[in-house]
């Protein structure tokens, strides 16, 4: 197994209120790190801000999974990624397109809700400027691919996601992405999902609309009722516990930005 001293989850946080209570079922024994999602910090930026900060760290995997998401089995985890270092796959997760029923995305990009990275692997290669310029559609990333077994729409077109050039890099660069399934719905909820291992094991469940909790009732009451289920709606994670990472003034400059581009164009 992977000396779990390595092995880190990260979290982009928009809501730690939400973060406290859903990180205390988090796997055990490795690292938490949060990186301050509040000021506009997500996405692209947030996965750059990732290889900036832990670069020649100690670690080597990363499980990337936001707060909306609940552990059913932390050994799971550690499993999956003992298979994943076994079968020299360097990332993980749930296609974006055909697999959620609101997620009618690429179906060759991961969405970030839940992903695991050989972060050691990929940051050898890692350059924000040339990941950049993969953001757009490239035929060969499709060619001789069957999507059959998809259940939802999908777009190979889709660039929904100003990240998917991460995994687009990832692909055309020789790392191999282990495909993971989802269920969707779940029960009587239309929006969920449960993540599941190779062997249709329930890792964990991803609620979505994390930062509508304690902002519009009807989702928070409906987050609620899943935090009653996992029994954790008293649980309360002591930040002190955890790696805490900032990007000071990102919003700021990220208006600026906007601003000088603006100008530029008139």
């Amino acid at each position: 197994m992977i000396d779990k001293t390595k092995i880190a989850i990260l979290t982009t946080v928009a809501n730690f209120e939400l973060y406290k209570k859903t990180a205390t079922i988090f796997p055990e024994n490795i690292d938490k790190i949060a990186i301050d999602g509040t000021t506009g910090l997500y996405g692209l930026n947030s996965i750059d801000f990732m290889f900036q900060k832990l670069k020649n760290k100690k670690y080597e995997w990363i499980i990337m999974a936001d707060e909306d998401v609940f552990f059913y089995d932390s050994n799971l985890i550690f499993d999956l990624i003992d298979h994943m270092d076994k079968n020299d796959y360097q990332i993980c997760g749930v296609r974006d397109g055909g697999l959620i029923k609101h997620r009618f995305h690429n179906p060759e990009a991961i969405n970030t809700f839940f992903s695991i990275l050989n972060f050691k692997k990929l940051a050898e290669n890692y350059n924000f400027q040339l990941v950049k310029t993969y953001q757009k559609f490239i035929p060969e990333i499709y060619t001789n691919k069957d999507y059959s077994f998809l259940k939802y729409n999908y777009d190979i077109q889709s660039l929904k996601e100003p990240y998917y050039c991460f995994y687009f890099w990832a692909i055309l660069n020789d790392f191999k992405i282990l495909y993971l399934d989802t269920i969707n719905p779940v029960n009587d909820d239309q929006t969920g999902n449960i993540i599941l291992d190779l062997n249709g094991n329930k890792i964990a469940f991803h609620s979505w609309y994390a930062r509508a909790y304690k902002v519009y009732e009807d989702q928070t009451i409906r987050i609620d009722a899943f935090l009653n289920e996992f029994q954790i709606q008293a649980a309360y994670l002591n930040m002190k516990n955890v790696i805490v990472f900032k990007k000071r003034f990102f919003n700021l400059k990220k208006r600026l930005k906007g601003i000088i581009k603006k100008s530029i164009k008139k």
